[in-house]
């Protein structure tokens, strides 16, 4: 599928044609890989991966209108306090990397970037949370343990139609998705399919 842009044409984008000589005309096409998501209910964890501006976010678009979800938080309360009940603030967080006593009872305008990521993926951790640059924001030692923590959650209350999106194919192994999709190559691994094809995806990416 392609997608087509037009972008006005001004003195700056032909400096820049000029310079890489190219003959722009102010359209600009994306190649968007086709693929339609396993039947709802069907699986908990679903992944797609790929190069920046390969496709992920369009994808995800198809099951939800905008990844960027906005979640309040109210900075005079502890992010343990964003919670049904304590026992499941405490469980989510856990499953998210944020075990410490302090942390838990931050406000959360003042954590790391890092902590941020993790405390509103453990306020979004629910059936049917789409999320783009799933593990952008913390390295990638951290991004491994959170993915097996969270794998580990979301089979254990069984939740469904869990879709992330990351450039990052370096947690497929520790994630263990239902499901792959890589916008790089098209294919798509499903099933026993996904643990044939995890190492070698793997090691594709890492070299």
């Amino acid at each position: 599928m392609k997608l087509s842009i037009q972008v006005e044409q001004d003195g700056f984008t032909a400096r820049v044609a000029q310079a890489f000589d190219l003959d722009f005309d102010g359209t600009i096409e994306t190649e968007v890989p086709d693929f339609e998501f396993p039947e709802y209910n069907s699986y908990n964890i679903g992944l797609i991966v790929g190069a920046s501006g390969s496709g992920k976010s369009t994808i995800l678009k198809k099951v939800e209108g905008d990844c960027e979800l906005e979640v309040p938080w109210n900075p005079n309360k502890a992010i343990v306090s964003h919670f049904v009940t304590p026992e499941e603030a405490i469980e989510r967080l856990h499953a998210c990397g944020l075990a410490s006593v302090p942390t838990l009872c931050k406000p959360y305008h003042v954590l790391s970037n890092g902590e941020k990521y993790r405390a509103l993926f453990a306020r979004m951790l629910e059936d049917d949370l789409v999320m783009d640059e799933f593990t952008s924001e913390v390295n990638r030692e951290t991004a491994k343990s959170l993915c097996v923590s969270v794998s580990k959650y979301i089979r254990k209350k069984d939740l469904k139609n869990i879709v992330l999106a990351s450039c990052h194919k370096d947690i497929i192994p520790w994630l263990q998705p239902d499901w792959v999709f890589d916008c790089d190559s098209g294919e798509k691994f499903e099933n026993d399919n996904v643990q044939e094809n995890l190492n070698r995806v793997a090691k594709i990416t890492i070299g």
